[in-house]
């Protein structure tokens, strides 16, 4: 089984919040001319009320073709070295990692209202989170309608229906308490405050 038991994440809370706190996706779409698959990256919004994610990407993107496909959705989170002296020399090197996978079925928006809902909901995400309090927030309205519409032309509008989640988070759950107690307390020393406290 892989990932061992020991490191699965089932806890949809843990699952959503790395998802949101780490938007971008590596997607891997099938490629039917070989047996590996296209990759290609995109930041993605999800809405829980509709279980979907949201995005876009340039038309000439090979996901504008995948209308009702199945594709996988990677999110990792933060990592970091784990050296033997985090653990008083019980452990032997290791790599400690949080990451999501996410099958999705692909959906293309057609609907130009539809569209200018997804862009304003990405445009007040990211903003958010991405402008210092004492400036000004870019809003959408700054470009008129007419010039937003020409340019939604040039891009795929996408909804990414969820089918399945799954967690892979390597954080020494197979160590005894106390060694991840050294752990989480030499991460939270060393600064690597978001890998510490994913561990319990």
């Amino acid at each position: 089984m892989y990932p061992a038991a020991h490191f699965q994440q089932h806890d949809s809370k843990q699952l959503q919040q790395l998802v949101n706190s780490y938007p971008l996706a590596t997607i891997l779409m099938p490629n039917t001319q070989n047996q590996l698959n296209d990759i290609c990256r995109v930041p993605l919004l999800y809405d829980p009320a509709r279980e979907v994610f949201i995005g876009h990407v340039v038309k000439y993107n090979p996901l504008s073709s995948f209308e009702g496909q199945s594709v996988k959705l990677l999110f990792s989170g933060d990592d970091c070295y784990l050296s033997p002296a985090y653990a008083h020399n019980k452990t032997l090197p290791s790599w400690l990692y949080s990451s999501v996978y996410v099958t999705a079925k692909v959906r293309i928006v057609k609907d130009q209202q539809h569209k200018e809902q997804i862009m304003q909901r990405l445009t007040d995400h990211f903003e958010q989170h991405f402008t210092q309090p004492d400036t000004t927030k870019w809003q959408l309205d700054e470009v008129p309608v007419k010039h937003r519409h020409v340019m939604y032309q040039q891009l795929s509008f996408i909804e990414f229906i969820t089918i399945h989640w799954q967690g892979n988070f390597k954080l020494s759950q197979n160590k005894p308490a106390e060694i991840r107690a050294a752990i989480k307390q030499s991460l939270m020393l060393a600064g690597k405050l978001s890998i510490a406290e994913l561990i319990n």
